[in-house]
């Protein structure tokens, strides 16, 4: 029989030294040319009623994390409560020291009580915040500062306004501190021995009062001026009357000497008028106007003798 030299690979000779271990043929596809079969694939079905019981264990752990953290909260609170009872009722948090600074016009009790502050309260109950702001509604007091050192003291500390003048507004004198800030009313207990500045009037302030703050607080440099040469000790400025235009009059002394500055700038002026009133008392005489604005020819002074 002759050797048949059909194509087909499997009546082929193997080769020497090699081996081929082929996958079954698959009878529904048929030759040994098919398509080798895809991956098996296996599904594992759970058995009857085993999901419902991991749900109900996965529901279980669940409860038990919420119920722990409840139980962690309600521990929280109760410690928090506990412990604020206890700071907020304990004797050993009762004001006992009171520690007040900066106190003039005020008395140290009087400081107290308006801010609210006394002995054998709880100091864990104090607005601190709260008294500092009833203590500035003082007209004296700029500023104040409350702080508590624990256990049992409280400190207050108050920086007070300083009155330097007295300005006529209305008809009415209010106190001035240095830097013109018009703060209070004069009252009875309030100072009265001051310098008076006069020549504002209310329309000013209603209309323009830092304007009339800073013409005041100039107004004080010139006193500043006049004390830095000496002449208050012997004439003490009594009154500074100021213009609409800027000019300036200042009444000095018993005697009420007036001194016509005009415009600014004064120090050369206040000088110069130092001059002039220690020549008048050298020459035993009474000055009762020195004029010192000629701006024109400044080193021209003239005195109205009385």
């Amino acid at each position: 029989m002759s050797e048949r030299t059909s194509g087909n690979r499997r009546n082929k000779p193997a080769k020497a030294r090699s081996t081929v271990i082929d996958a079954p043929v698959d009878p529904i596809m048929g030759g040994d040319d098919s398509p080798l079969p895809g991956p098996a694939t296996t599904t594992v079905r759970p058995p009857p009623g085993s999901a419902p019981k991991r749900l109900e264990s996965r529901f279980s752990r669940g409860l038990q994390l919420v119920a722990g953290a409840i139980v962690v909260l309600a521990a929280s609170i109760g410690v928090a409560w506990g412990a604020r009872r206890y700071v907020t009722t304990s004797p050993r948090f009762a004001v006992r020291t009171i520690l007040i600074e900066g106190e003039r016009r005020r008395s140290a009790a009087a400081v107290a009580d308006a801010a609210g502050v006394a002995v054998g309260k709880n100091i864990f109950a104090l607005d601190l915040h709260g008294a500092g702001q009833m203590l500035a509604q003082d007209p004296w007091i700029e500023r104040a500062t409350v702080t508590r050192k624990l256990p049992s003291t409280v400190a207050i500390t108050v920086v007070e306004r300083e009155a330097y003048a007295a300005a006529v507004i209305g008809g009415e004198l209010y106190l001035a501190t240095r830097d013109g800030d018009l703060f209070k009313k004069l009252g009875e207990e309030d100072p009265s021995d001051l310098p008076i500045v006069t020549g504002i009037t209310a329309e000013q302030v209603a209309r323009d009062r830092p304007g009339v703050v800073l013409a005041v607080k100039r107004a004080l440099d010139v006193v500043e001026d006049f004390e830095r040469t000496g002449i208050v000790k012997r004439y003490p400025v009594e009154e500074l009357h100021l213009e609409k235009d800027g000019v300036l009059t200042v009444t000095i002394g018993k005697e009420a000497i007036a001194l016509h500055l005009g415009m600014p700038p004064y120090r050369d002026k206040i000088e110069q008028a130092s001059r002039v009133l220690n020549e008048v008392a050298r020459r035993k005489a009474s000055a009762q106007v020195i004029f010192l604005d000629n701006d024109a020819h400044p080193e021209r002074v003239v005195v109205r003798m009385r």
